[in-house]
């Protein structure tokens, strides 16, 4: 956003000469200067904040905000120069940056809901934390009805999991407005992360007021219904809803392509393709998602024979045993694409691959496969090692937490001492937790366990090694982390514990066994059981 006009940003009562500010509203910017220079203000940090605004007002951000911060280093600016520096920084989406500011102002005049509103709004674009819910409810003793400050309200119960709070925010303002189209979307995003199909029934309706009210859907929310799509399987729009996560619509939210690739053909988009043409493949995703995608791989070399696979070093080795015929290239080196002489295609994202070849719940079932295979030298040295450790006992792999949103923590980030029933049983259990998981492995220990550890190596960066390990075991038990999906790619016997009712798009919404891969169950937990309670019930099937 560009200000045209400086007074989007003065406050009111500002003491700067009025005839200085309509010779910046006229873009007669010598004349302001002159106006400046002959007639300074009285405090100087009113002269930074007179620089500030006609530096604005030349769209020179970045010397503006630096004249903004000259201000505030002076004890009697008050609180106009926070004010300022955090419209501005807001304006320009850089919501992390405005922060400080935001909280300086909000703090000198704590009743501003204008400053209020972009501290909030900041908070929730960069570090949702609960400081966001003590701010709402500050402004909402004072103005209870205010729109924004319950729907902010209700986005960050909900990032902390409390969907019955957030749910009634919601309702209250559709209460005060019932075509709100951002409270709907919101009811939507609470619903869908709960049930997914009572979720996607609000997202049609949303869809229809959307058109009634704009004449279009935006971009985003189709993205936002695309897992929620995929997981009740309806593939049709899931596939198309999922291909605008590229788009520049959904943004940083979505498939972020490589820079590398702009303006490079979508050769997958192509009416038709020249086998005899270089495709390059490249990835996107981390490396769970990765090996999900190349379940199609085999195919998609089947069909555009010549392809080059980008992808991290540490991948290599596993994607060359699998995929022989692929070329593969690191992505550091890759960046000259645009400048080699190979003909090509032009590009394919690898999270487009199931698009293209798994158009159906069936097709999944006829392609359910094993397709990587472990380091044989690697395997047999884990198998004796572990052998030797269990004397005959059984087994078992375990991986208990993983992810990085709050809402992927709900199941995938459990304590070590719900995990007991295994040990209980008697199982040998090897760790095969990425991360450092001493206290974890002290505990166990602290029980008379043990839970049996590979401390020299980095899972996230010896994957042969984790890989190898974990087809080393009689059977895996993990929440949803990427060791599902390498363990369950290379045929190991995998169950993934689900204390939530529903967890990654692949897993349905109530399978209890993976389209992808041929031996990987899904345990849910029933609402009479404990999370120990689940482990102990897998146990029971896989410890034997």
């Amino acid at each position: 956003m560009s200000y045209n006009k400086t007074s989007d940003l003065v406050q009111k009562g500002s003491s700067l000469d009025k005839s200085f500010l309509n010779a910046i509203k006229k873009k007669d910017f010598a004349a302001a200067r002159k106006i400046l220079a002959s007639n300074p203000p009285a405090a100087e940090w009113k002269v930074f904040e007179a620089q500030g605004f006609l530096a604005l007002a030349e769209t020179k951000f970045e010397i503006a905000i630096e004249n903004f911060k000259k201000a505030t280093l002076f004890p009697d600016c008050g609180y106009e120069p926070y004010a300022n520096l955090t419209k501005l920084l807001s304006s320009r989406s850089q919501h992390k940056d405005a922060i400080p500011f935001a909280r300086k102002a909000h703090k000198l005049k704590p009743d501003d809901i204008t400053i209020g509103r972009m501290l909030v709004n900041s908070l929730l674009d960069s570090e949702i934390s609960p400081e966001i819910i003590t701010i709402c409810d500050h402004f909402l003793s004072i103005a209870p009805d205010d729109v924004e400050f319950k729907l902010a309200k209700a986005s960050a119960t909900r990032f902390f999991g409390n969907f019955g709070q957030a749910f009634l925010l919601v309702d209250e303002v559709l209460k005060i407005n019932p075509d709100h189209l951002v409270a709907m979307r919101l009811q939507a995003d609470i619903v869908a992360e709960q049930d997914s199909n009572a979720g996607i029934k609000l997202y049609d309706r949303l869809c229809e007021k959307s058109m009634q009210l704009k004449g279009t859907v935006a971009t985003n929310l189709k993205w936002n219904m695309c897992l929620h799509l995929l997981r009740t399987r309806d593939f049709k729009r899931g596939w198309e809803y999922w291909e605008l996560g590229t788009t520049k619509e959904v943004g940083s939210m979505g498939r972020t392509m490589p820079k590398y690739l702009q303006g490079v053909t979508r050769a997958d988009l192509l009416k038709t393709i020249d086998p005899n043409k270089w495709t390059l493949v490249c990835v996107e995703q981390g490396i769970g998602d990765q090996i999900l995608f190349l379940s199609a791989m085999h195919e998609f070399i089947d069909e555009f024979q010549k392809v080059i696979f980008v992808c991290e070093e540490r991948m290599q080795p596993i994607i060359r045993r699998a995929f022989p015929k692929l070329q593969l290239a690191s992505p550091g080196l890759i960046e000259a694409w645009r400048d080699t002489q190979l003909p090509s295609n032009g590009f394919v994202p690898l999270g487009s691959l199931l698009a293209r070849y798994r158009p159906t719940e069936q097709s999944f079932i006829d392609n359910r496969r094993a397709f990587l295979q472990v380091d044989g030298d690697m395997y047999h040295h884990y198998k004796k090692i572990l052998a030797e450790i269990a004397k005959g006992r059984p087994v078992v792999g375990i991986s208990w937490k993983g992810g990085f949103w709050e809402s992927q923590k709900r199941n995938k980030a459990l304590e070590i001492s719900q995990w007991l029933p295994i040990f209980e049983r008697g199982a040998v259990c090897v760790n095969l937790q990425y991360g450092n998981t001493k206290e974890e492995e002290d505990y166990i220990e602290s029980l008379g366990y043990t839970l049996v550890s590979f401390p020299k190596l980095d899972f996230k960066r010896h994957l042969d090694d984790w890989m190898a390990i974990a087809a080393a075991c009689d059977g895996i038990i993990s929440v949803s982390t990427a060791l599902v999906h390498f363990a369950g790619a290379c045929g190991q016997k995998v169950a993934v514990v689900m204390p939530e009712p529903q967890g990654p798009w692949i897993l349905g919404t109530d399978d209890d066994w993976s389209m992808v891969y041929p031996e990987v169950s899904i345990f849910r937990r029933n609402r009479t059981e404990s999370v120990r309670d689940l482990v102990d019930r897998i146990s029971g099937v896989i410890v034997s």
